[in-house]
């Protein structure tokens, strides 16, 4: 077993390997909504020819529209979370786990790990709400000069909306990192705390490492059924958790078989969804990775 660290990411192979990914899933998801506006559209009448018409297009354009979206987007946030990351190990420290043979995840330290992902989304929370101010000020302008045309007595009741506008954008800016920062934390440090848990009675994460330089590491593969796995059952143990707080609640209002359903099928649906998501993501990741470059860690 060896204890390690990672250091850092290197931004450029992580945010173009993040966003292919990204832009897979919005492929997918574009032809699941084609199909979906396929089923709708052949059982509205023929009198809604017109509606037929936009459901198609719009589904259609999806196809182009919302992989190239994802993609775009996920170039940012990818290339923002990787620059943060890097930026705050040197005083927080990084992501520390323990390997196995440099093959197999055996274990992340709770604490460290919590830390660094939870201050990398807080940062990043941050960043929206600056960005997002200024939009809110460009809606509550228009909406003004709207008011006031159609209604110059307005003006006063739109100075006051501004102002209370102004004191929430505030509040935003300072308050969001924080509850996002301490709910990160919170939810990170369960995960971790499962995964450690889990991992010696399930399955552990399966990687293959390349050293390319003096700690600088290629992922170069990630086994699907493992990370399957081991997400599904933490999903389905969260699941389990969430059912049984149901199921006393419905027991307690006299429905003990709808809560017992509940339970049930939050465990199963999420091990489900969690097993195909990332042993899917997996998939992907394997097939780019000799195409477009492997994520570049550096671990010590």
């Amino acid at each position: 077993m060896q204890l390690k660290e990672i250091k850092s990411v290197r931004v450029v192979p992580y945010t173009i390997m993040n966003s292919s990914i990204g832009a897979i899933w919005g492929f997918i998801a574009a032809i699941l909504f084609l199909i979906f506006a396929g089923g709708i559209s052949s059982v509205l009448p023929a009198e809604l020819g017109a509606l037929k018409g936009i459901i198609t297009g719009i589904s259609v354009a999806g196809l182009v529209v919302l992989p190239v979206g994802v993609f775009l987007v996920s170039i940012v946030e990818s290339f923002l979370r990787a620059f943060i990351y890097n930026g705050l190990t040197p005083r927080l420290g990084g992501i520390k786990l323990s390997l196995i043979d440099m093959e197999q995840v055996e274990s992340f330290d709770v604490v460290s790990t919590s830390l660094i992902l939870s201050a990398v989304a807080a940062l990043l929370s941050f960043i929206y709400q600056l960005l997002v101010a200024p939009l809110q000020w460009v809606f509550l302008n228009a909406i003004a000069n709207i008011a006031n045309t159609l209604d110059p007595s307005a003006m006063s009741s739109m100075a006051a909306l501004g102002s209370a506008t102004a004191l929430g954008t505030i509040l935003n800016i300072i308050l969001a990192p924080i509850m996002t920062f301490i709910a990160s934390f919170i939810v990170i440090a369960v995960v971790i705390l499962l995964y450690n848990f889990l991992a010696s009675k399930i399955t552990t994460i399966k990687v293959k490492l390349t050293e390319i330089s003096d700690g600088l590491v290629s992922i170069d593969r990630i086994e699907a059924i493992p990370l399957g796995l081991i997400t599904g059952s933490i999903a389905a143990f969260v699941g389990l958790i969430v059912g049984i707080v149901i199921l006393i609640f419905s027991a307690i209002g006299g429905d003990f078989t709808a809560g017992l359903i509940a339970l049930v099928v939050l465990t199963v649906a999420l091990f489900i969804y969690s097993f195909i998501v990332y042993a899917v993501t997996a998939l992907f990741y394997n097939v780019l990775a000799p195409r477009i470059g492997a994520v570049q860690i550096r671990l010590e």
